[in-house]
């Protein structure tokens, strides 16, 4: 098989469904090995490794609390013992609760920054740490148009993920002397699991439409292909950036 990955390891959290899913997926298209990883369902997950496994390439599916450093350290230790490597880490894993912040518990608070934040931190060390050992690669996170432009009702979620784009910029900083990348998409309304349990899809699509020049809310593929470029040497000088992938909304 070949693919701007071939041959390279990639790890992608929350992959078991939703951007996450097509994340793997597009990666595997990519001659990408995958080690995927999900707090849920691994009846999911394990359908994920098995459509990557029969495009022909290497797969390593576990559970893994992406907000427990113990648990982020030994899946990544079982990465590279089983796969030998890893070059690129996709950190995919989120927790989304919408509350103005005089309503904000501190439960949902600290569930926020958890998952969204701590979590991104604890796969970027991690994954800094083998790549630094293997002479570079790339990491990928996701943040969201929420850290860019406030929107009432997003305290908590708005600022674990306006974190990320500090710490994307701060692991590029520190990465570059050992060749490894690190850049974030930031995508808009994407129609996935996790938005239609969330909103009115058809209501939420209209009102977006209002807002996004383009006129259509986006899908995980279009964030998958985004992601992949980040990763892949196309992207070879792009780093420390956020990408969005919004359909144009701050253009209108």
């Amino acid at each position: 098989m070949s693919g701007r990955l071939h041959g390279k390891t990639a790890v992608v959290t929350a992959a078991a469904q939703g951007i996450g899913r097509a994340a793997a997926l597009a990666f595997a298209r990519e001659g990408a090995n995958l080690a995927i990883c999900t707090s849920h369902s691994m009846s999911e997950l394990n359908q994920v490794a098995d459509e990557a496994r029969a495009l022909g390439v290497k797969v390593v599916a576990r559970q893994c609390d992406i907000a427990e450093d113990a648990a982020v350290s030994a899946f990544v230790g079982r990465v590279r013992t089983e796969l030998g490597r890893i070059d690129v880490a996709v950190n995919l894993a989120g927790y989304r609760a919408e509350r103005p912040l005089l309503e904000e518990t501190f439960e949902a608070w600290s569930r926020n920054i958890a998952v969204n934040l701590t979590g991104a931190f604890l796969l970027t060390r991690a994954a800094l740490r083998a790549l630094r050992e293997q002479g570079g690669g790339a990491i990928v996170h996701i943040a969201s148009r929420a850290a860019i432009r406030a929107k009432e009702g997003h305290g908590a979620y708005a600022a674990s993920k306006a974190g990320i784009l500090q710490l994307t910029q701060m692991a590029a900083v520190e990465g570059a002397r050992h060749g490894i990348r690190v850049n974030c998409v930031c995508p808009g309304l994407i129609d996935t699991p996790m938005t239609r349990g969330m909103y009115d899809m058809s209501a939420t699509i209209a009102a977006w439409k209002e807002v996004c020049p383009l006129g259509r809310a986006g899908t995980p593929d279009d964030v998958a292909k985004a992601m992949l470029f980040l990763a892949s040497d196309d992207a070879c000088v792009v780093t420390g950036q956020h990408l969005s992938v919004n359909g144009g909304q701050w253009c209108s």
